[in-house]
């Protein structure tokens, strides 16, 4: 069945035409650990296909902006801003402007799995998705840290020095990360906000999968209409408008793949008829998953 591509680091060559493995000096360990100044991003073919990663990535804006899509949001990371991303989460590369300077970096999870480092970038992500933004704009003190950080993981990296020095310099960056949003306000969420919070993270890894209020709320033991109004009273959505928003999100990115048929991208998102999928996509973006190809092709 096909999908979002998604991709290990020695294979993100297609993203933006960038040879990520190439540049990591051989290191075998580019599947676990990589860091970068952004000024390679100069190489960088832009917009990307929207696609998945199979690592966390981050980014540290020095100077210039990025912008990136996550999921259906567009976020512009300004100077002075991070954005970590967890794996799997569909990201599109968008622009960057040509005088960027900054750090990219991913790791797995499994380089980070001995010591503080889990527990660090759990908290941080779970912050991410209460506020439902992966950025941050860190305070002068935390954001020179930061920087200095990178610094010396850059060096200690292209040095080919040991990893296992360069892992105690990122559990000490994900840490100052956590100092830093440990001083921020902490929303207090009620039992229904906690619900659907939940919920919104069901729909991220259940979405080609399942599509209907009752499969989410049996996931979730509660009842369909319970699920229904905790939804409506903290969003202003109903359940089934933030599923329908999240399967019109990954039918959009999937048609921006043009080696998909539309029969492929309906079967990808889990329905079987392809006229219904049709008549999915035209109710609620107002045209059909053809005229949307097209005009991706105009613009």
């Amino acid at each position: 069945m096909s999908r979002i591509p998604q991709y290990k680091p020695d294979d993100f060559n297609p993203i933006l035409n960038i040879d990520w493995a190439e540049r990591s000096a051989a290191k075998k360990e580019v599947n676990d650990f990589f860091i970068e100044p952004l000024q390679a991003l100069k190489d960088a073919r832009t917009p990307s296909q929207p696609h998945r990663k199979t690592v966390n990535d981050f980014i540290f804006i020095r100077k210039g902006s990025i912008e990136k899509m996550v999921c259906s949001s567009l976020y512009d990371v300004q100077e002075g801003m991070i954005m970590l991303l967890p794996p799997h989460k569909i990201r599109t590369f968008i622009h960057n402007t040509p005088d960027v300077e900054g750090f990219y970096c991913h790791f797995s999870n499994e380089f980070i799995a001995e010591g503080p480092g889990l527990k660090y970038l759990q908290d941080i992500l779970n912050h991410a998705d209460i506020i439902y933004n992966p950025t941050l704009f860190p305070d002068d003190e935390h954001r020179e840290r930061i920087f200095l950080i990178l610094q010396q993981m850059e060096i200690l990296y292209y040095q080919n020095q040991s990893l296992d020095l360069v892992r105690l310099y990122l559990f000490t960056l994900l840490g100052e990360i956590r100092h830093f949003i440990e001083k921020l306000p902490r929303p207090n969420l009620s039992v229904n906000e906690t619900l659907v919070f939940r919920f919104r993270k069901l729909i991220t890894g259940q979405i080609q999968n399942l599509h209907s209020v009752k499969e989410y709320a049996d996931l979730l033991s509660v009842s369909p209409n319970h699920l229904n109004k905790s939804v409506k009273n903290a969003t202003g959505k109903t359940a089934s408008e933030i599923i329908n928003e999240s399967l019109l999100m990954e039918a959009r990115a999937l048609l921006s793949l043009s080696h998909l048929s539309v029969s492929e991208i309906a079967f990808a998102l889990g329905i079987d008829d392809v006229s219904y999928f049709s008549r999915f996509f035209r109710k609620h973006s107002g045209m059909s998953p053809s005229d949307y190809r097209k005009r991706i092709d105009l613009s």
